[in-house]
Parts: structure tokens; C-alpha cells; sequence
């Protein structure tokens, strides 16, 4: 069974503090090992500047043998020094140019000539005033390789150099153990990673807090609640994710919300004619209408047959420009000539109401690059509403074309009855007609939720204007050269 992420994040958190507690502190036990050893280093040095300092007053070892004082102080000097970091001392005079080394531990009259090129030459760089740190300058003798000699110069009077002082000390003596080190540093380090334990719970409690609230919402959103919200305030990315799944559950919602609404309108929209040419041709079959007023009742259910395919085919297109497959087919066409068309077309009905018309098209030919179809299916369609909310002496239907930049601006503007402005939002909504928006007078009410679709499909919109004087609806279209001139310029490219 896999663990929670809460244990999972814990466990990460965990590995990560042991590894960088564990590398702090080998890297702090070196660097204070290694402190410690210079340290102590520099405590056997200051030991053999001590027994310089002895010798300072004296020219040569003969004044040492001669004075039973002085030869005490030394003698226990050294052997405090022996004692105390298993050290040899020796003490070299140099004589004639020649270097002799005295044993000052129970006789004094022993000496040894100093006759290895390694040591003459380190001598004579303490002649010279330096103190000098050497390892391996007796490898002759066992474990030679392993002893350190510490070097320091002998002055007499005037800073005369007139012998030197070498100390040497098995390597092992000088190297600071891992145990004096350890109780120096791992409390801290102990105390350190209790803490750090204690921090990494909180931060993955903290952490996955804000996770399980997410997936409870999400777990709700999935039974259909869409009222719940995720109370998330960590900031950072953790809130915004929050925000976006609560902006998503608003987005559903209105999208439920549409839903039930266009369901409830199609099943309207479908009953009510339904209803209508079931109860006629029940009446018919019962007798109750005479024969010769059958005509008449017929051409009524025929009508609203003619509606229902209208209703159908609407719902398709709308379906398929929703669902992106109803694909543009683009190539250059005139506008003006589309606006003749449909005015053409219209003019039956148009010569019935009175209507005035004011046609205002740019001149010559004005060429845009579109589906003209679909274009003439919006064309066509505001034309319809404008002359469906036309009725009287004075009404007038403006109809203009105007390039506008590298645009083409359409204009299918009417005198009739002004949109309010509560109304103007939700104009394209999908079956939003009645008495109160200007689709009404017996359309489907999809008619301008579809112009808007196919202006979208191509990187468009309808924008509608309302006064007292005019309603317009406009539109823009890329123009384009005549279809000749495109060709040519594309044989040309």
C-alpha cells in the first residue's frame, strides 16, 4: 500500500535535513580537526621558541655543561616537554662551521655530528633566521617518514644566529582525534536535527493542508456540487491553484447553469409546436373540424413543421460551429455585391412593410477575404430581424460597406424599436428572444447566437449599437485584392 504524500513529502524533507546535517557537520569536524591540529602545532613551536629562549643568553653548549643551574632549567624543560607531547628536543651549536648536536637528557657529553645533506641543509635556513616545519628528514631511522621536526633559530647578542632548537614529534602526536572533536560538535548537531524534525513536520503538515482541501472540493465538484469553494491562503503557487479550481468550479457552474437552461429552452421550443399539430390533427381524426376549414388548419401544421426544421437545422449548425466542425471555406468575394443580393432578396418583403432603404456602398468593388457564405448567412439574418421590427411609415433600413484600415466595416443598421440596455449583453445568448431583445417575432432564437459564432470563426464579432434614432449591428472583415490581382501576385511570389 503506496503512503500518503503527507508521509512521502515528510520522509523527503527528512532524507534532505539528515543528508545536509550530516555534511555540515563532517565538513565543521574537519575544519575544527584541522583548526585543533594548527592550533596544537603552533603550541609545539611556541615550546621550542621557550628553550631558544633559554639558550638566548648563552654563545655556546660548553656554559650550559659548566653551570649546574642553567643545566637544570634545561634538562627539565625538556623533559617537561618529552612528558607532555612525546617530543625530542635537540640543541644545536654551530662551531667553526661545523654543527654538533647536544642530548641534554642524562649526559651532557655526548654529541653527534650532523652529517646528512637534508639536515645541513635545513640548518642552514635556521642560520639564516627562518623557522622551518619538515617532515621524513630521518629516514634512516624507524618510522623516520612519520616524525615532524620543528625548527627554530638560536640568537645570542645582537640577534646572532649561533644555534637552533629542533623539536621532533611523531606525525600521530600532532593529529587531534575524532573523539576530542566529536563532543565539541555533535550536540549541536543533535540538537540541529531534532529541531529540523520537528520544523519538517509543520512545513509537510503545511504543505499537504492546502492538497487535502483541494480534493475534498474537487471530490464534491465530482458529485455535482459546484456551490463549494477551496479555502486555501498559504500564498505562493498553492493559492493560486486554489483560485484557478475555484474560477473553474464558477466556469462549470455557469456551464451548468447554460445547460439546464438551453435543455429547458430546446424542450420548449420543441413541445410548443408539437403541441400545436397534435391538437389539430386530433381535431381532425375526432371530426371536430369541418372539411372544407381542413385546409386551412393543415397549412397551420405545415407551418409548424417548417418551424421545427428550422429549429433542427439551427441547432445543428450551432452544434457544429461549437464543436469546430464547420470549417471555413476563405477566398476573396465583393461585399457590395453580397449586400445586393441580400437586399434583392429581401425586397419582396421590404416593398410590403414601406420600408425605406439607404444604401451607402463604397464604390466600385470591395473585396474581403471570407467564407462568403457564412457571411451571407449573418447578412441575411440581421436583414431579417431589422425588417421583422419595422413597421410603419417611416421605417428605414440603412445598409453600408466602407473600407476601414485593412479592414472592410459592414453596417446593417434600422429605425425600429431601440434594444435597452439591460438587454443589449445577452442579445447573442442562445434562445434569449421574446418581446424584451430584438430576436423576437417567431424565430428560433438562435439566429444571432449563430452570426456571432461564424464572426468568431473568423477572428471577429458583432457589436450592436442602440438609440432612440438607430439599432446597428457592424462587423469587420480583413480586405483583400480582387481575385485576378491575388492571382497574379501569387504567380508573381
Amino acid at each position: 500500500m503506496r503512503r500518503s504524500l503527507f508521509w512521502r513529502t515528510y520522509s523527503v524533507l527528512l532524507a534532505a535535513l539528515l543528508a545536509t546535517i550530516a555534511i555540515f557537520t563532517g565538513v565543521l569536524i574537519a575544519s575544527r580537526r584541522q583548526a585543533m591540529q594548527e592550533s596544537y602545532e603552533s603550541e609545539v613551536r611556541l615550546q621550542a621558541r621557550e628553550v631558544a629562549d633559554y639558550m638566548a643568553n648563552l654563545n655556546t653548549l660548553s656554559y650550559v655543561r659548566n653551570n649546574a643551574t642553567m643545566r637544570y632549567l634545561i634538562r627539565r624543560k625538556i623533559a617537561s616537554i618529552y612528558n607532555t607531547y612525546n617530543a625530542d628536543i635537540w640543541i644545536v651549536s654551530y662551531d667553526s662551521g661545523t654543527a654538533y648536536v647536544q642530548y641534554l637528557d642524562k649526559s651532557w657529553n655526548t654529541t653527534r655530528s650532523l652529517a646528512s645533506e637534508a639536515v645541513k641543509e635545513q640548518l642552514s635556513k635556521i642560520k639564516e633566521g627562518n623557522e622551518i616545519r619538515v617532515t621524513g628528514l630521518f629516514p634512516e631511522l624507524e618510522d623516520g617518514e612519520k616524525i615532524v621536526t620543528i625548527g627554530v633559530p638560536w640568537l645570542y647578542g645582537d640577534d646572532t644566529v649561533v644555534g637552533a632548537v629542533l623539536l621532533h614529534i611523531p606525525t600521530a602526536a600532532l593529529q587531534v582525534s575524532l573523539r576530542s572533536v566529536a563532543p565539541q560538535i555533535l550536540p549541536p548537531a543533535l540538537f540541529a536535527l531534532a529541531l529540523g524534525t520537528i520544523l519538517a513536520f509543520f512545513l509537510a503538515r503545511s504543505q499537504i493542508k492546502p492538497l487535502k482541501e483541494m480534493s475534498s472540493a474537487v471530490s464534491e465538484f465530482s458529485k455535482g456540487d459546484l456551490t463549494r469553494r477551496v479555502e486555501v491562503h498559504c500564498g505562493g503557487e498553492l493559492e493560486e491553484l486554489a483560485d484557478s479550481i475555484n474560477r473553474m468550479a464558477e466556469e462549470l457552474s455557469r456551464l451548468e447553469d447554460s445547460r439546464r437552461s438551453f435543455v429547458a429552452n430546446v424542450s420548449h421550443e420543441l413541445r410548443s409546436p408539437m403541441t400545436c399539430m397534435r391538437g389539430y390533427v386530433q381535431a381532425m381524426l375526432d371530426g371536430v373540424i369541418a372539411p372544407e376549414d381542413m385546409p386551412r388548419y393543415l397549412q397551420i401544421v405545415l407551418d409548424e413543421t417548417d418551424r421545427l426544421t428550422e429549429l433542427v437545422r439551427d441547432l445543428l449548425d450551432l452544434s457544429r460551429l461549437e464543436s469546430g466542425k464547420f470549417p471555413l471555406t476563405l477566398a476573396p468575394f465583393d461585399a457590395n455585391e453580397l449586400m445586393r443580393r441580400n437586399l434583392i432578396n429581401f425586397e419582396p418583403r421590404i416593398s410590403e412593410k414601406g420600408i425605406e432603404v439607404q444604401v451607402e456602398l463604397a464604390e466600385g468593388q470591395l473585396y474581403v477575404m471570407a467564407d462568403a457564405n457564412r457571411i451571407n448567412q449573418v447578412v441575411s439574418n440581421i436583414i431579417d430581424n431589422a425588417i421583422k421590427f419595422m413597421d410603419g411609415e417611416d421605417s428605414r433600413l440603412r445598409l453600408r460597406t466602407r473600407p476601414e484600415g485593412k479592414n472592410v466595416r459592414f453596417t446593417i443598421a434600422n429605425n425600429g424599436p431601440k434594444i435597452a440596455e439591460t438587454d443589449l449583453p445577452y442579445i447573442f445568448d442562445r434562445f434569449y428572444k421574446a418581446d424584451k431583445a430584438h430576436t423576437s417575432g417567431g424565430g428560433t432564437g438562435l439566429g444571432l447566437s449563430i452570426c456571432q459564432r461564424i464572426m468568431q470563426q473568423h477572428d471577429s464579432k458583432i457589436t450592436v449599437r442602440s438609440d432612440d434614432n438607430e439599432t446597428a449591428f457592424e462587423f469587420l472583415l480583413p480586405a483583400t485584392e480582387a481575385p485576378k490581382k491575388a492571382l497574379e501576385a501569387g504567380q508573381a511570389a
